[in-house]
């Protein structure tokens, strides 16, 4: 197992090539880069708020409880799905399920459209551009010179006072 010391010279010492695997693993899965930094509780956090968000907006994109899922697509909305792609993985998923249009012609009667289509679009959207933020972060320099800090900091004992 590496020590902290070795884990400190690695984020010291790192290359520009291991900040833009950070970056494409942070826009594949959000919070993945924070994990690869060693920011276990932030990535963990990062990841179920901005996945949740994505597939809670999904789930409105679902209709009115009839079951058939849609999916922003670029044909269809092609300014929201640039924006929705950079939650990554989950949003080209998405686009690859329930990217079909739902009838032959595309077009569909207002009636038959899901009820929160608007706020479907508005949470996939925000939680992609909320991704795009994380993946700058990850990107810049500083946040690895203060992980790499923070692996030299000695850990306090729990039974320890101070």
């Amino acid at each position: 197992m590496p020590s902290r010391q070795d884990n400190q010279i690695t984020l010291l010492e790192h290359s520009t090539f291991d900040r833009i695997l950070a970056a494409v693993l942070t826009w594949l899965v959000p919070g993945a880069g924070y994990w690869l930094l060693g920011y276990r509780t932030r990535a963990v956090l990062f990841a179920t708020l901005l996945l949740g968000l994505f597939w809670t907006g999904e789930r409105l994109l679902a209709g009115n409880g009839d079951g058939q899922f849609m999916a922003v697509t670029y044909e269809v909305h092609p300014v929201f799905f640039v924006l929705e792609s950079g939650n990554g993985l989950s949003a080209f998923l998405a686009n690859f399920i329930w990217g079909a249009a739902a009838h032959a012609d595309g077009l569909r009667d207002i009636r038959e459209m899901p009820r929160h289509l608007n706020l479907g679009i508005l949470f996939c959207v925000i939680s992609g551009m909320l991704n795009v933020l994380l993946v700058l972060n990850v990107l810049d320099k500083k946040t690895w010179l203060l992980a790499g800090e923070k692996a030299l900091t000695p850990r306090k004992n729990e039974g320890e006072t101070g």
